[in-house]
């Protein structure tokens, strides 16, 4: 069977298959699968597998001594751990034997909740688990929590890490084979609603419909995604009704700091707080221009596609589906707007397709990445966007996406060849990507120059 963790398993199995201690860290926001991997990467392997439970630091110490017992089978049971240390001792004399993976999961909660526990974390890492064969990871869900732990200087027991990775969303070339049963549109839309999250990716039937699919994620009384967000929301926040409102007001295609705030009718300043919360727990993002002053003209966007979707069509919809209306609602609510929803997903798509192009040597100069570049906004200057820009200092490629029903005409065209500031010197390649073809009077100009590209969603799908 297909597994979208694969390679990462084949990664941790060749540490494992080192003697010595290994320390893994494995971080990234909720659904992106750490503890999935966890347990692939283990399944037939001595694990002690500690999920932090929401408890006092005694009872915390009490579970983890159940589990060494109830895990590692001890022929000669150990006393209580009077603290953690002890518990550490106990797991690394037991390994000596049996080669064996500890897994801490959430460890976070374990540092925020228990005073001692870093400074014992750190004298196993360092001084106890070395003398064993010990395999330990180390799981969180707080993407900026952990990249801090990961900031120069690294304090221990961080400084000692065999190997990290931050998951993510799963690349949509990754995850086609979960896919591949769809047309182009519903792959991208498929893509899009599950926001590209294992967690959710394996929820799919290839065996139904991407309506019947959709449907039966979000739209019905007992979908399992139907409250999803809000359970995992209430797990890390305070001030939920708060978040909810800045989340709708964004999902709503309201991006720039002050119009946030004046559509919750609350203090810039204010709100900035709640949005660099929404931030660190991986669920939003700021987006700067590729080139330019970056600082002024941030956007606020989500990191997380199903999120926008669950927050655009879900949330405010929530007594209409419970009620048993959530098939209507979806024909009536949102399929009239999906091409608007889609557009940002299109977008991760067509930029992923042209860094892949440029890492395949398919492109007329070099780049490793592609960002976004606007200006205007203002009432002497209406909101223009490019939503694929890579330069170096003497080339750019422009890119815009098309998601409407109707096929893209030569307005995209003369969008991308406008006279823009940053650019304005530069050799210019025009890319044109649309989810719906290309009218004949573009394609025909096109034709014409060597340095248009039109490319549509079958392309991206190939």
């Amino acid at each position: 069977m297909y597994s979208l963790f694969s390679s990462d398993v084949r990664q941790l199995n060749s540490l494992y298959n080192r003697p010595q201690f290994s320390f893994v860290f494995l971080y990234g926001r909720y659904g992106t699968g750490k503890t999935r991997l966890v347990r692939e990467f283990c399944r037939e392997k001595r694990t002690l597998f500690f999920s932090t439970p929401e408890a006092t630091p005694d009872r915390q110490l009490q579970t983890f001594h159940h589990e060494v017992i109830r895990c590692l089978k001890p022929s000669k049971i150990p006393a209580a751990f009077a603290n953690w240390e002890q518990a550490f001792s106990c797991v690394s004399d037991l390994s000596f034997t049996h080669r064996t993976v500890l897994v801490l999961d959430e460890f976070q909660r374990l540092i925020q909740n228990v005073p001692d526990f870093l400074d014992a974390l750190t004298h196993a890492v360092h001084h106890i688990f070395p003398s064993g064969k010990v395999f330990l990871i180390l799981t969180c869900s707080a993407p900026a929590y952990a990249k801090k732990l990961m900031e120069a200087p690294v304090t221990p027991p961080f400084d000692a890490i065999t190997a990290r990775a931050c998951l993510d969303s799963v690349p949509f070339y990754t995850c086609q084979p979960h896919l591949s049963a769809y047309t182009p549109a519903e792959q991208a839309v498929l893509y899009g609603i599950t926001g590209g999250l294992p967690a959710n990716l394996e929820r799919l039937d290839q065996n139904r419909t991407a309506r019947e699919n959709i449907l039966e994620l979000f739209f019905y009384p007992d979908a399992p995604l139907l409250f999803a967000p809000q359970t995992y929301l209430h797990t890390e926040l305070r001030e939920i009704s708060t978040y909810n409102q800045l989340l709708e007001i964004i999902a709503n295609g309201c991006t720039r700091l002050a119009d946030i705030a004046a559509a919750a009718r609350t203090g810039t300043n204010k709100c900035a707080k709640y949005l660099s919360t929404l931030i660190e727990l991986g669920i939003l993002r700021k987006e700067f221009p590729a080139i330019g002053d970056l600082q002024k003209k941030v956007r606020y966007v989500f990191s997380d596609q199903m999120l926008r979707f669950w927050y655009r069509f879900i949330y405010p919809n929530t007594s209409g589906i419970l009620s048993g209306d959530g098939a209507r609602i979806y024909e009536e609510e949102v399929l009239p707007h999906m091409h608007t929803y889609l557009l940002p997903v299109f977008e991760i798509l067509c930029a992923a397709y042209l860094e892949r192009l440029a890492d395949t040597g398919q492109t007329p100069f070099v780049y490793h990445h592609t960002g976004a570049w606007w200006c205007g906004g203002t009432k002497r200057e209406p909101f223009f966007r490019i939503p694929l820009v890579a330069s170096d200092a003497a080339h750019t490629v422009l890119g815009t996406c098309h998601c409407d029903h109707a096929p893209a005409g030569i307005s995209c065209l003369e969008d991308l060849m406008r006279p823009l500031e940053p650019f304005g010197d530069k050799k210019r390649y025009c890319c044109i990507f649309s989810a719906s073809g290309f009218t004949p009077d573009l394609k025909e100009a096109a034709a014409e120059k060597d340095n248009v590209w039109l490319i549509d969603l079958e392309d991206i799908t190939a």
